[in-house]
């Protein structure tokens, strides 16, 4: 007897003696992971519109993104910075956003400015309306130096 033999009266006892042949077409059932994030609602793209004071000076853009998991992203010019931030409510008054910068590029900014922020904190006051957000200076809104504009949701 050859070894495909012995297999095969392997599995001819086993179905005689009340066994069963394995069941490959039975699909197993697997079970999605799924998690979710609450975002605040500033969550997303933004850009500041800055006022073109010379005309030969090229259009500059700074955006600011913020993401789950409390991550910011800035760009301004040439300057990129990445970060953390947290936004909250502060029970008098408008909402709270600060951020703190964990890296910057050091590289020229809008305003023409070459500064490295890391480790900076900015702390602001945000009023929003729709698919506009300003940063204010009091939890009153009365002193608004920033206003952005919403680029992605």
């Amino acid at each position: 007897m050859d070894l495909m033999n012995i297999s095969l009266i392997g599995i001819l006892t086993s179905l005689a003696m009340g066994g069963t042949l394995p069941d490959d077409s039975k699909t197993q059932q697997q079970v999605a992971q799924v998690a979710t994030h609450i975002l605040p609602n500033i969550a997303g793209q933004w850009q500041l519109r800055l006022d073109k004071t010379d005309a030969a000076q090229p259009s500059c853009q700074e955006r600011y993104n913020f993401g789950r998991d409390q991550q910011f992203i800035g760009s301004s010019g040439q300057e990129f910075t990445y970060g953390k931030y947290l936004y909250a409510d502060t029970g008098d008054g408008l909402p709270a956003l600060a951020i703190q910068t964990q890296y910057d590029n050091n590289a020229t900014d809008c305003s023409g400015n070459r500064v490295d922020q890391t480790g900076d904190i900015l702390v602001a006051y945000v009023k929003q309306q729709g698919e506009q957000m300003q940063w204010c200076k009091d939890s009153k809104g009365t002193r608004c130096d920033m206003t952005l504009y919403r680029v992605l949701p």
